[in-house]
């Protein structure tokens, strides 16, 4: 899935939102504070929203560009990526791609199933948390 969306905030402001959200969430599964420079690389393990253990490795995280992650569960592999592209002063360009690799034929299948009937749904709520972003702005 691939997803883009265009709003009225600086890159700096959105990527901070991003980056904030983590922090807090590598301090709620370690209860270590880490700040952006250590991000880079930065992998630890914590829940899903199914309740399962998961690691998280940040491979990317480029101050107002892009933040690149993975999360690997016992059944797939997922690679995320927002990459910030800044249009004017107060404007950006955030895009937004999510990559699922299965480790098995059948949770293969039932991500494609789902990706078909659900993928609409996924970008668009998407987009609306990026818009209640920009509201706060």
């Amino acid at each position: 899935m691939k997803t883009s969306i265009k709003l009225n905030v600086s890159a700096e402001y959105i990527f901070e939102r991003l980056i904030d959200s983590r922090i807090y969430d590598i301090f709620e599964a370690t209860g270590e504070w880490v700040t952006e420079d250590d991000l880079t690389n930065f992998s630890y393990v914590s829940e899903d929203d199914a309740g399962q253990n998961c690691r998280i490795v940040l491979n990317k995280v480029s101050f107002a560009q892009s933040y690149h992650y993975q999360i690997e569960t016992k059944n797939e592999l997922i690679s995320k990526a927002y990459d910030l592209k800044t249009l004017a002063a107060d404007k950006v360009e955030v895009t937004f791609s999510q990559r699922v690799k299965a480790k098995s034929l059948l949770h293969g299948l039932r991500n494609k199933t789902a990706n078909l009937f659900l993928g609409w749904l996924q970008a668009s709520n998407f987009r609306k948390v990026l818009k209640q972003i920009e509201v706060g702005y």
